[in-house]
């Protein structure tokens, strides 16, 4: 009698086409020479203002400003801070960066001393700064800790070489410069470009784990070209496809990956306006007007559209709608599909391992809540218990995946990057699901304590951290709660020192003193939504604080369904 060996939780897509072998400098220059008119990013300003650049003006710009830096003093492999609203400026900038040898990361500050900016900027070794800034605005008093008009920084500030502002000043100061200042800038001498190669670190993803240690991705050239190629055969993008993505410039989705690598045409707006609620009627016009054919829509804005039928007209060309950087739920898509779009990708990648997997279908009974589809093209993935043995189909395990474009590890951490690649190159995702009989495969939960925002992760340590500083505060908790649009809003949680008082009311001010309500880079913000006062905080049988416990406590509170 013979058994029958079980199949096992694994599957692989090859690879059937070459690989991009090219930087950033080198395929705005290509895109510039093939079509120079073509329009290459579209984008509407908080104040709804139609903006819009050429490819030749996207290369034309890019080199002005990138001469300009070599000139100020960047040289190749500096990094770059970048603290700035979306915008087309925040876009040259951070383009021209890379054309001139930098490596540029983001920062988005939640407190209004920009302490948490401050921190981050230390910790990268930051050289150069881009910021948002007039004179006497918060920005501008962040600015002034980083580079006093003294010029006698404090001793835990970074030691910027330069300060490049967006926005207006009366004067002019040290170590700071007017970006309209910075491109009006004559160059008496010719200025190099340096050779910027396809393995070179193109930028760093500041992203972390519930230790606090902040971790810095580190993101090739070929890498982010390669997976978005994929993807984007995946979505049905071509090179002449009009894309509309809100998110910001600043975040991996968000990031222009899909004009340089097909050329086609994005279509953005100030994530501010999306964020709102309050502007549908106004997105659905864009997306009609600039006839787009693939959109990328978080949670929050289609449970905006579900509840409005009759823009339902303003979609006639959108052939596919891409579900991405949140859980899918069936149940939010339901409503969708053949009304504001033919076709739904869920879409799956992290911010090591790129683009993953894809999921789509005619049939609205094929998805189910947390699908993520087969791997793309040139990717292994597996389901493995505890111990890494890979599980049988339908077991629930940990999501792993293998691909030649993974990132090139944390920036310093290099026992880090041991504890989530394996000495066989498997990426450990720290989500867990399991690979269904059809070979679809399904995330059931995440493994991270991470609260995700509209599509945003936030930390509870960096929010925690914040927390902290609260006075008569024993010990502080931010956990997730459930959300309709946004998908999870920050519930803060605060148990006063033995024998001192404190109320709803005095942890409502306390985030409202510290915290940015709705003014952040990204458009939403880590303010707390909820509050409350606890006299102990629930601990596990191993004695770790129960997160769980407590945002079930929070649900009941408040009487969120």
């Amino acid at each position: 009698m013979t058994s029958s060996v079980p199949k096992l939780s694994y599957s692989s897509c090859p690879m059937n086409e070459p690989f991009i072998y090219q930087s950033l400098p080198d395929r705005l220059r290509m895109l510039a020479e093939e079509d120079p008119a073509r329009e290459a990013f579209v984008f509407y300003s908080n104040e709804e203002k139609r903006q819009a650049l050429t490819r030749k003006e996207v290369l034309d710009k890019t080199v002005h400003l990138a001469k300009r830096l070599v000139h100020l003093g960047l040289e190749k492999g500096n990094k770059v801070a970048f603290h700035m609203n979306n915008s087309l400026e925040m876009l040259i900038c951070n383009m021209a960066v890379v054309m001139a040898g930098g490596i540029p990361f983001f920062l988005s500050s939640n407190v209004k001393d920009g302490s948490d900016i401050i921190a981050t900027i230390r910790h990268m070794e930051g050289e150069f700064m881009f910021i948002d800034a007039n004179e006497g605005d918060a920005n501008w008093l962040i600015m002034n800790t980083l580079c006093p008009s003294g010029h006698k920084s404090p001793e835990d500030a970074p030691s910027l070489k330069s300060i490049i502002f967006n926005g207006r000043a009366d004067s002019s100061y040290k170590g700071r410069i007017a970006l309209e200042l910075l491109n009006s800038m004559p160059l008496s001498e010719k200025i190099e470009l340096p050779v910027v190669l396809p393995e070179d670190i193109l930028l760093y993803f500041c992203t972390s784990g519930s230790t606090g240690q902040p971790k810095e991705v580190t993101i090739t050239h070929y890498s982010l070209f390669n997976w978005t190629k994929q993807a984007n055969k995946g979505f049905g993008i071509t090179n002449h496809s009009r894309f509309f993505n809100e998110r910001s410039f600043s975040w991996i989705f968000g990031y222009p990956r899909t004009y340089l690598t097909e050329g086609a045409t994005r279509i953005c707006v100030d994530p501010r306006i999306s964020v709102s609620g309050r502007h549908v009627n106004f997105l659905c016009d864009v997306i009609e007007k600039e006839q787009c054919d693939v959109i990328y829509l978080p949670a929050y804005m289609n449970a905006d559209l579900k509840s409005r039928l009759d823009l339902k007209s303003k979609f006639k060309s959108v052939t596919t709608q891409i579900w991405g950087g949140e859980r899918l739920s069936k149940q939010n898509i339901t409503g969708l599909k053949g009304v504001f779009s033919r076709r739904i990708c869920s879409f799956y990648g992290t911010t090591e391992a790129g683009g993953v997997s894809l999921f789509a279908s005619d049939d609205i009974e094929d998805y189910e809540d947390g699908i993520i589809g087969k791997p793309l093209n040139g990717v292994e993935m597996k389901i493995v218990d505890s111990s890494g043995k890979t599980v049988p189909i339908d077991h629930q395990g940990e999501i792993c995946t293998r691909v030649t474009w993974r990132f090139d590890g944390y920036r310093k951490m290099p026992e880090m990057f041991a504890e989530v690649v394996d000495n066989q190159g498997w990426f450990h995702t720290s989500d867990y699901g399991r690979m269904r009989e059809d070979g679809n495969y399904v995330v059931e939960g995440r493994m991270k304590e991470v609260i995700s925002s509209s599509g945003y992760d936030f930390f509870p340590w960096a929010i925690e951290n914040i927390l902290k500083r609260m006075p008569n505060a024993a010990h502080v908790i931010a956990v997730g709660v459930p959300d309709e649009r946004l998908g999870q809003v920050v519930c803060a949680c605060v148990v006063p020192k033995e024998g001192h008082l404190i109320t709803d009311s005095n942890v409502q001010k306390f985030c409202d003193d510290q915290f940015i309500s709705d003014i952040s880079v990204k458009g939403i913000s880590s303010k707390p939504r909820y509050v409350m006062v606890l006299d102990h905080l629930p601990l596990t049988s191993t004695g770790k604080i129960d997160r769980r416990t407590v945002t079930s406590v929070a649900i009941t509170r408040f009487g969120i369904l």
